[in-house]
C-alpha cells in the first residue's frame, strides 16, 4: 500500500468537505509551472507533520534511516514501512492496507490528508 499525505491551508478545508477529491485532483508535482503554483496556494509546506514524525521515530529501536529514506521494522511479520519525506508531501509504503504513520497525523492536525 503506497500514499502521499499533505497538509491543506485552513482556509481551505471547507472546501475539501464540499469536494473530498479537490486535493487529488490539484496535487499534481509535474514539471508544469501552473500545477506547481497552484499546489503552493492550497498546501503548506509540511515541516510540521515531518519534525514530529522524526521525534516519534527517533526514539524507537526499530527505526532506521538510508539515503533520504526512514524506515521502521515489524521483527515478528518482517515487515517495513517506508517513508520519504518531501516538500509538500510524505510518501509512505506500509504493508497490507493499512495507513498507520497517517492516523498518527491525523492526530495532530485534521488539516492532513492521504492521496492514495
Amino acid at each position: 500500500m503506497e500514499y502521499k499525505i499533505v497538509y491543506l491551508k485552513e482556509e481551505y478545508r471547507n472546501l475539501v468537505e464540499y469536494y473530498p477529491h479537490f486535493i487529488e485532483w490539484i496535487y499534481d508535482l509535474s514539471f508544469d509551472s501552473y500545477r506547481v503554483k497552484q499546489t503552493e496556494v492550497f498546501l503548506e509546506p509540511i515541516h510540521i507533520g515531518k519534525q514530529k514524525l522524526l521525534e516519534m521515530f527517533q526514539n524507537r529501536d526499530d527505526y532506521q534511516y538510508y539515503h533520504g529514506i526512514h524506515m521502521l521494522h515489524n521483527s515478528l511479520s518482517d515487515d517495513y514501512i517506508k517513508i520519504k519525506m518531501n516538500e509538500y508531501d510524505i510518501e509512505v509504503s506500509e504493508f497490507e492496507q493499512r495507513h498507520d504513520i497517517y492516523d498518527i497525523l491525523k492526530s495532530f492536525s485534521h488539516n492532513f490528508y492521504i492521496i492514495l
